[in-house]
Formats: structure tokens, C-alpha cells, sequence
């Protein structure tokens, strides 16, 4: 049986707001119930399972998912480019799979191995990360 919580509780755990817990609730994406309590009758949450998305979650992992994993780390878009593994909502300094940090990022949707750096290449590979690579 899954973990039940307050409502106040879900909202942190969940890392979503009280209303959304509430409507997610009444739309069935989340189940409760309302339990006595010392305090009279409360809503008790159950904890979806690890990987349950929300409205936001679901939309941004859909973008990233999207988003072409190869980057040059100059407006130049000279030497070799790099692998972004993941690009966060918040995420000001792009820092690629070999450790290489740039200020600004620019794609390179069509590149081929030889475009890549080794160390990207590498880690990518052991990681069983997607490459799309042309030729």
C-alpha cells in the first residue's frame, strides 16, 4: 500500500502547491481519502510511485526529450561539440558530459562522430545515452 499523507504534506513531498494537490485529487490523478483525527476529519493522500509526473514535470521532460544533445560551446561553433545530458529550468552555465563549463551554448542538430568531442563521445557511449549522429 502506498505512503498516505496530509495534504500539507503531499504539497512538499510533491514539490507542488496545496491547490494542485487538491485538483489533482479531484481530477483522480491523485487518490485520498479523509481519515478522523484528533483534530476531526482530514484528507489523507496516498504518495504516487517514483516517476509520477506532473503537469509541468510531464511538459518539460517532453521539451527535453526534444532537444538535440549536441552543442558547440562558442557562437564561432568552431573545434570539437559537446554533449548536454540535461538542460535545468534553471540552469545559467552549461556544463557538458567531459566537464568543459561555457557561458552560452549553440546546437549543432547535424553532426557526424568526427564533430564530436572524444570525451562526450565516451562517456555518452558507457552512459548508453542516445547519440544522434548522422552518417
Amino acid at each position: 500500500m502506498a505512503e498516505q499523507v496530509t495534504i500539507q504534506e503531499a504539497s512538499y513531498r510533491l514539490n507542488l502547491s496545496q491547490a494542485e494537490i487538491r485538483r489533482y485529487i479531484r481530477e483522480g490523478r491523485l487518490q485520498a481519502h479523509r481519515e478522523g483525527g484528533p483534530r476531526g476529519r482530514a484528507w489523507l493522500v496516498e504518495l504516487p510511485e517514483d516517476g509520477w509526473l506532473d503537469d509541468d514535470k510531464s511538459r518539460y521532460q517532453e521539451m527535453a526529450e526534444q532537444m538535440p544533445v549536441w552543442w558547440w560551446p562558442t557562437e564561432s561553433k568552431s573545434g570539437k561539440v559537446h554533449y548536454v545530458a540535461d538542460v535545468g529550468i534553471e540552469e545559467t552555465v552549461p556544463v557538458f558530459l567531459c566537464g568543459l563549463v561555457s557561458e552560452n551554448i549553440w546546437t549543432a542538430p547535424r553532426c557526424t562522430e568526427a564533430d564530436c568531442c572524444p570525451q562526450c563521445l565516451e562517456i555518452a557511449r558507457g552512459q548508453g545515452l542516445p547519440l544522434a549522429l548522422e552518417g
